[in-house]
């Protein structure tokens, strides 16, 4: 059975039970295609084109306000490793005011977290809506903006081409959430299975990741595109379990309800959690 993926950057999970041939083993053939931006997952899982998306949990807050019923069946980092990086010349966070500064989508995933980080170090900037990681990073050295949030492998590149790290997201928020696996909460007859399955291989992944030595993990990655430290990094930041992280859904709640954003009658964690696969 094929089951069709959409990431931004492949997580450690995936890689390590790409590698070990978990999914295979699992019986479940995985499709991956890269993501231009959150947008088009939503888009994807809206339309049935892909069966799940790997993605800021935060999104689903606002995908299931437009209509698509979703839910977050597991984590796959432990945090998303998220740097400010702005144009060669640019000193500090003040620099950055008045200026443009891009994001995904303006009032979902790692958009409010760049909001919070700016509005905490009372920079005002305008808010473009580029798309995702890669496209973030093409505004960004084109000089379309002057600004955004990076994570490995292309806070590295960025720095390879004279972009400048002024703040890391980490260190403001040390609860930030990593991505999160999401499906849709209706699905067709037979889906079940293959999510199961890939949810499965993604644990045993996580399980085995736990016990490679930090070496081997780093060349993995480096062997998937990540460069030097952006590998190190990556591995670092990789979960030790895939059951979401209640601190870090906690505080996308808080930073949302500070801006006015939680949807209407959130009721908690059931509106966008699914702990039944795989016995999460």
């Amino acid at each position: 059975m094929t089951l069709r993926q959409s990431f931004f950057v492949p997580p450690v999970p995936f890689l390590v039970a790409e590698e070990l041939g978990l999914f295979a083993e699992a019986g479940v053939e995985v499709e991956s295609r890269r993501a231009r931006s959150s947008t088009e997952q939503l888009d994807g899982l809206h339309s049935g084109e892909i069966d799940l998306a790997i993605t800021a949990m935060d999104n689903v807050f606002v995908w299931n306000q437009r209509g698509v019923d979703l839910r977050v069946v597991a984590q796959v980092e432990a945090t998303t490793l998220l740097t400010v990086y702005a144009r060669p010349g640019t000193r500090s966070l003040d620099d950055l005011s008045g200026g443009r500064f891009a994001v995904d989508a303006m009032t979902n995933g790692f958009a409010l977290i760049a909001r919070r980080l700016l509005e905490e170090a009372g920079v005002s900037a305008s808010f473009v809506e580029a798309g995702g990681v890669k496209e973030r990073l093409d505004a960004l050295i084109e000089g379309t903006v002057d600004g955004t949030l990076l994570g490995p492998p292309l806070d590295e590149l960025a720095e390879r081409v004279g972009m400048v790290a002024l703040a890391s997201a980490n260190a403001a928020f040390p609860e930030l959430p990593g991505q999160g696996v999401v499906v849709r909460a209706q699905r067709p007859a037979g889906e079940n299975a293959k999510i199961t399955a890939y949810i499965s291989a993604l644990a045993a992944a996580t399980e085995m990741a736990n016990h490679m030595a930090d070496a081997d993990g780093v060349a993995l990655l480096k062997e998937n595109g990540f460069p030097g430290r952006s590998a190190v990094n990556a591995w670092r930041s990789r979960p030790s379990g895939i059951a979401v992280d209640s601190d870090g859904l906690a505080l996308v709640e808080s930073i949302r309800a500070d801006f006015g954003l939680l949807p209407p009658g959130y009721k908690g964690a059931a509106d966008i959690l699914d702990g039944s696969f795989a016995g999460l």
